[in-house]
């Protein structure tokens, strides 16, 4: 009989021990597999190659002089010095960067963390006064339980991780685009300040040819000191400009440079001459495309999907948990109890001697909780519908701002375009045609020199206003790709 007991028990163990395994492989492991899945092609397929990614951002019109050919340029094997050498090290070196990554494999731990088991719990009773029982003395008892949650608290504590690492990839997406905007507007702010430093630089070689020619006049008795006077003052406030513009370049620079995560005072090559960008670009296709591929609005999408879940996890505390638990009794031997000898018969009546087998005994537990705080339940169920709402608000919000933000580089790209031809095909040719005129005017002693100082710093201003146009024109570029999330090639934009 007691044989028979003991194997029923055995048999209701191994049984328990199977529930419990079934229920950490559907609660875990297949989660914890799939945001595996999700980061690994997320690093390797999404984020892998970025040569190739980098590529589409560095498209611009590049200027060569004639006879000259472009020369390949690979970053592994020479210095950074084009636009696409910088993009590629940027997205390799940037710690923005490399934090947004390690930000993602942190949030893909969690899910096999929140769908793991609670810790087993150990408990031992120790009885000064043991318990007497016909099997012996009971001075000692070790149990240990395990806490079972329903398997859907557990999914859905998962996929709520899950999502978060979806949020991060988007993330570190973001992350990505900002500092690929941020290197071009800084690579187009050192491209217009090295042409503002060579037309000055030119201008004061230009301006002394100009003092030269007063000097001559004055020499022959046709005009006053007061004409090489003012060319100096001009000479001198070139100078200034001279020096910063420099300043300038240098702090450029050193921000290049901290987004590569190199030294600051690491060497930078002048950027290469570029033409105008042509832009062709339509609002509603722009607005599509953004709505596929911004990362922001992504995340957000994901997020709202988090707490859909959360949602569901937090109607969830209303159902019970489980728990199920072994003990082990020690039982210690002991004499057994001797009844009198029968007077009559002059017998001793028959006894038990289990006690001095004293053989362990051994109990299972099963137990549940009792959610029976149900204003705490609904206070948990209305926290996460709100948490919801807000993060549909926050989608509407976002998608307003970038579509505000489309809008309003497009505009200023397509102004910036027309004024840099227009300076370029028109003003600029004006103005120097203007100035050649009136140095000749003035060599004639036909004109005033003021004439010459007033032209010649028309043409000069021009000149930067027009490269100033277009670093402009390629910044708004560039805040119209990250507010898109896709390079204008990308787009099909020329």
């Amino acid at each position: 009989m007691k044989s028979k007991e003991s194997d029923r028990g055995r048999s209701i163990l191994r049984r328990g021990r199977a529930v419990v395994l079934a229920f950490l492989l559907a609660t875990g492991c297949s989660l914890s597999h799939q945001v595996r899945e999700e980061v690994h092609t997320a690093f390797e397929q999404r984020f892998g190659n970025v040569e190739a990614e980098a590529a589409p951002y560095a498209q611009v019109p590049v200027q060569h002089e004639e006879g000259e050919e472009a020369e390949a340029s690979s970053p592994a094997l020479q210095p950074a010095r084009s636009l696409r050498d910088y993009l590629v090290l940027a997205l390799k070196e940037n710690p923005d960067i490399k934090a947004a990554r390690e930000t993602v494999r942190a949030r893909a731990e969690r899910v096999r963390q929140v769908t793991a088991l609670p810790d087993p719990f150990l408990q031992t009773k120790t009885l000064p006064e043991p318990v007497r029982t016909a099997e012996g003395d009971n001075p000692f008892v070790l149990g240990i339980s395990q806490k079972l949650p329903v398997p859907a608290k557990l999914d859905e504590a998962g996929r709520i991780a899950l999502q978060e690492t979806r949020m991060a990839i988007e993330a570190l997406q973001q992350t990505r685009l900002r500092v690929l905007a941020d290197v071009k507007r800084t690579y187009f702010r050192l491209y217009v300040l090295d042409r503002s430093i060579e037309i000055t630089e030119a201008n004061q070689s230009l301006l002394q040819g100009l003092i030269d020619v007063a000097r001559t006049q004055v020499a022959a008795g046709r005009r006053t000191q007061d004409d090489v006077l003012r060319a100096q003052v001009e000479l001198s406030n070139l100078e200034a400009e001279l020096i910063d513009l420099r300043q300038r370049r240098i702090t450029a620079a050193a921000r290049l440079n901290e987004l590569l995560d190199r030294s600051p005072d690491e060497p930078i090559p002048s950027p290469e001459d570029f033409d105008i960008r042509r832009v062709d670009l339509t609002l509603d296709d722009l607005f599509a495309r953004a709505e596929k591929a911004n990362p922001e609005l992504k995340r957000v999408r994901e997020q709202i999907e988090r707490d859909r879940h959360g949602l569901k996890l937090a109607k969830l505390a209303s159902w019970p948990d489980f728990s199920i638990g072994f003990e082990w009794i020690l039982m210690d031997p002991r004499k057994p109890f001797k009844p009198p000898i029968n007077l009559q018969t002059g017998r001793r009546p028959p006894f038990s001697r289990l006690s001095e087998a004293a053989t362990d005994n051994w109990a299972i537990n099963v137990g549940l909780s009792l959610p029976i705080w149900f204003d705490k339940i609904q206070g948990g169920i209305e926290e996460a519908r709100r948490k919801l709402e807000a993060s549909r608000y926050r989608y509407r919000s976002a998608r307003n701002r970038i579509h505000f933000q489309i809008e309003d580089a497009l505009e200023r790209v397509r102004s910036q375009e027309s004024l840099a031809r227009l300076f370029r095909d028109t003003i600029i040719p004006q103005a120097e045609q203007t100035y050649r005129v009136s140095q000749a005017s003035y060599s004639a002693g036909t004109s005033d020199f003021l004439d010459v100082i007033d032209n010649w710093r028309k043409w000069l201003v021009f000149s930067i206003q027009y490269y100033r146009l277009l670093g402009e024109l390629e910044r708004s570029l560039a805040d119209l790709e990250q507010a898109v999330g896709l390079s204008l090639s990308d787009t099909g934009a020329p």
